[in-house]
């Protein structure tokens, strides 16, 4: 049994934040890979004077790209990474300026596709990224991505 609270990632700026704790896989027993990789996420956020908290279904290789993305950001700072969840109900762009600043544009929804919409902004800089990176490590390695990857951005 995954102890939820274990596995997330997180990024903070300051007492600003946002988080996705990975609670359970949805359909461990399925026959599609699409359905095996489901995974159920509680999201929470405080950025400025909003906050709250919602449950989300995603991807489990969209935190693989994520990770994956990132490290390449750690590499070449001016690169951008991005979390991107079942019709944008959660996306999380990380783009990098180059010198180890690092801008987070969040836009989440509480109920995908037709939920109320909460847009931010954070900052962070490079050196946080090795912890998030282990964060999105330790995921990715509870909850197995079955079948193969494709990379959304240079899918055709």
């Amino acid at each position: 049994m995954t102890n939820s609270i274990e596995t997330y990632f997180e990024i903070k700026d300051g007492i600003d934040f946002i988080r996705v704790d990975v609670i359970k896989q949805n359909f461990p027993d399925a026959e599609l890979d699409w359905d095996k990789n489901s995974v159920n996420c509680l999201i929470s956020v405080k950025c400025g004077g909003f906050s709250g908290n919602f449950s989300a279904d995603l991807i489990s290789t969209d935190f693989e790209i994520f990770k994956k993305e990132l490290e390449i950001v750690y590499e070449n700072l001016d690169r951008n990474a991005t979390f991107e969840g079942i019709e944008s109900q959660v996306t999380i762009r990380v783009e990098g300026d180059g010198i180890g600043h690092l801008k987070t544009r969040c836009w989440l929804m509480d109920y995908s596709g037709i939920g109320n919409e909460l847009n931010c902004e954070m900052n962070f800089d490079q050196t946080a990224l090795p912890k998030l990176i282990e964060q999105l490590n330790k995921i990715t390695s509870e909850y197995k991505v079955f079948g193969k990857i494709k990379d959304k951005k240079h899918s055709s």
